[in-house]
């Protein structure tokens, strides 16, 4: 039988085996559930092993636009900067959840913020490297709701919030010469690929990875 990765192989034109790629983000990229564990295979390592090249994962739980380089993980993923040929960003989660960024003028300072980490990313870089930003899940809202925090209007208006956010990173980038990848479209609302209503599980996590494999192969150059 075929292995989902080998499938992907096939399919996908590959990079350069030398090639580094350094992903920042929150709980997403680090692989949480919010079920009180973290999957045994992150995305970011899955696409390493599709693409057979170095992807490194620097999520933090919790993590958002305003605080993410105040965690250890910002400073281990600037040792790794230098080399980078592509840096993938996952923030927003927690800008539209934990910061309230739900409406048109809220959702402008996380954009800022945003472009002020990658100003300060690409100056430790050695290597003109591109930029992928991802989109960023919409909650499910199909049950089991984490009704610990959230109603259902809460999470329709999270959403709402999401939907706004996606659009301005989606113009950001546009301006700043990014690439925006809406992996999220694919994952949204398949309640069988979440652990609670806001992390994927194990099985959500390897369809973001066959997602992202291939356009992250492109960007390198395949």
């Amino acid at each position: 039988m075929t292995s989902t990765h080998e499938t992907k192989i096939n399919d996908i034109h590959m990079p350069s085996s030398m090639a580094h790629v350094v992903c920042l983000g929150d709980s997403i990229t680090h692989g949480d559930t919010g079920l009180g564990y973290h999957v045994s295979h992150p995305w970011p390592e899955t696409v390493g092993a599709i693409l057979n090249i170095d992807v490194q994962g620097f999520g933090h739980d919790g993590a958002s636009t305003v605080d993410y380089r105040t965690y250890p993980e910002w400073e281990m993923a600037k040792l790794h900067l230098p080399d980078a040929d592509l840096i993938v960003v996952g923030l927003g989660t927690n800008d539209v959840d934990l910061e309230n960024a739900r409406t048109e003028e809220t959702v402008k300072p996380v954009v800022s913020r945003f472009e002020d980490l990658m100003d300060e990313a690409l100056g430790l870089s050695e290597q003109h490297p591109a930029v992928a930003v991802l989109s960023v899940l919409q909650f499910a809202v199909e049950e089991p709701i984490f009704r610990e925090r959230f109603t259902l209007e809460d999470i329709v208006e999270i959403n709402h919030g999401i939907d706004l956010l996606n659009e301005a990173y989606r113009r950001m980038c546009r301006v700043n010469g990014w690439h925006f990848i809406d992996y999220a479209r694919n994952i949204n609302q398949r309640r069988e690929l979440f652990g609670n209503s806001i992390h994927p599980n194990q099985q959500g996590y390897n369809r973001m990875a066959a997602l992202l494999a291939p356009r992250f192969a492109a960007l390198l150059g395949a």
